[in-house]
């Protein structure tokens, strides 16, 4: 994740500056990324800031009854930011955001709307949506990501792991 927040931070120096900057939610919830003032557009700019805590997921696991791949609790316990976005061969794909105090919640969310619309069963775990609102999923028992078309059922995979993707991820088309 490195790698592509200083891709990011290149990017943004060129001239992109909107790279960094997010709309407001709850400033004082997530004050440790936010950098300066709320601008008249209602946003504020931001830096990813590498976590110096772990979450544990212990509980989420045990409450869902599942042993999360190690990329997926790896992506929640890395850094902190509000845009983890760019193209992957040829999609557009925006990650989920991981905010200070929310991480878990977000999480667990995500996945207790997964499994509800999937009967109950968790054998991917959502982590993005794709530009033309396909789901971006985690194969919980291999960490491949894949693609997913509810509608038709499919699952296409697009990287061997979220590292791939997010190291692969280009900002510009």
């Amino acid at each position: 994740m490195e790698k592509y927040f200083q891709i990011r931070k290149d990017v943004a120096d060129e001239g992109l500056d909107f790279l960094f900057k997010t709309p407001v939610t709850n400033e004082d919830d997530n004050s440790i990324i936010y950098e300066g003032e709320v601008d008249e557009d209602e946003y504020i700019s931001w830096m990813p800031v590498e976590m110096n805590v772990s979450i544990d997921f212990k509980k989420l696991e045990e409450e869902f009854e599942i042993t999360l791949h190690s990329s997926i609790i790896d992506y929640f316990n890395s850094y902190w930011f509000t845009d983890l976005d760019g193209f992957f061969k040829k999609h557009y794909i925006k990650l989920e955001p991981v905010l200070p105090n929310t991480e878990i919640n977000s999480v667990r969310e995500s996945i207790e709307g997964y499994k509800l619309n999937h009967g109950d069963r968790l054998k991917n775990i959502p982590i993005g949506i794709e530009g033309n609102g396909l789901l971006v999923v985690i194969e919980n028992s291999s960490g491949r990501v894949h693609l997913e078309d509810f509608e038709k059922g499919s699952f296409d995979v697009v990287a061997e792991n979220i590292q791939e993707l997010i190291v692969n991820l280009r900002l510009k088309m």
